[in-house]
């Protein structure tokens, strides 16, 4: 546009000597129409490039607007390409913990098919060695017994509950088995109701001495039965009772443990 703005102005520059001349040697009026078509001449390029250099700022505005779309297109494309992955990713691991949960399940029925038999296994256990064991608190363990007999056959209740509650059973029947407990009871000795004072060792011996401490004995397990101890077998019965009863310091005694053998 520039060069030919130049170029008009030095045909201008050409022209116009002539204009000069022919108005020396022609009249005004021949003058006033050359310089007319000079003039239309000239101011048609001017106004053409005007036009084109227009033309060229918007088509630069065109362009610009054109690239910031596509830029802005192109960020878009790419983060929903992102959030694509990201979704992707997540039903990958969605997927993964489904595949998981699915092994687990299997897992548990398998367990539940193996456990609730087992359950039954263990509860007959129990109740033997409830059955054949020293009969203190006889009654307590037995209603304990029952209420877990109707919590295993109870439709209601999950395996797991059910294992729950046998367990609890079996803690309170294993902590039978440490320390020692001494009570007053009434008890049948050759077959006459006698109030004693008893001694229970773990599950190891049942101890019984009269209150005025003459006679002592020991539960037999296999007769089921309160059999007398002699006096070279009788050991620290008596101080065993009271160190029990908190009336002696504690310390070592001899016990006839097995003294029924």
């Amino acid at each position: 546009m520039i060069g030919r703005i130049h170029y008009n102005l030095l045909a201008i520059c050409c022209v116009f000597p002539l204009l000069v001349n022919a108005s020396e040697g022609g009249d005004d009026k021949t003058l006033d129409h050359l310089a007319e078509q000079w003039l239309e001449q000239i101011k048609q390029p001017v106004v053409q490039s005007v036009q084109l250099g227009e033309e060229a700022a918007a088509w630069q505005q065109q362009k610009a607007q054109s690239l910031s779309q596509q830029q802005q297109d192109l960020g878009e494309l790419y983060w929903t390409e992102y959030q694509l992955q990201k979704q992707q990713r997540y039903l990958a691991s969605l997927q993964a913990e489904v595949k998981q949960l699915q092994q687990d399940i299997a897992t548990i029925n398998a367990l539940k098919q193996e456990l609730e038999p087992q359950l039954e296994i263990w509860y007959a256990r129990l109740e033997r060695q409830i059955s054949a064991d020293l009969p203190f608190d006889f009654d307590e363990r037995k209603r304990r017994l029952a209420f877990l007999r109707s919590a295993m056959d109870s439709s209601e209740l999950p395996l797991a509950e059910r294992f729950r509650r046998l367990l609890d059973v079996i803690a309170i029947e294993v902590a039978y088995g440490y320390g020692q407990q001494i009570s007053q009871e009434i008890i049948v000795i050759d077959e006459q109701p006698v109030q004693v004072n008893l001694l229970r060792l773990g599950r190891l011996s049942w101890f019984y001495m009269t209150p005025d401490e003459k006679k002592l004995g020991w539960f037999d397990n296999q007769s089921r039965k309160w059999q007398p101890l002699a006096v070279n077998e009788q050991g620290d019965i008596r101080l065993a009772m009271a160190i029990t009863s908190n009336k002696q310091v504690a310390q070592i005694v001899n016990l006839p443990l097995g003294a029924h053998k």
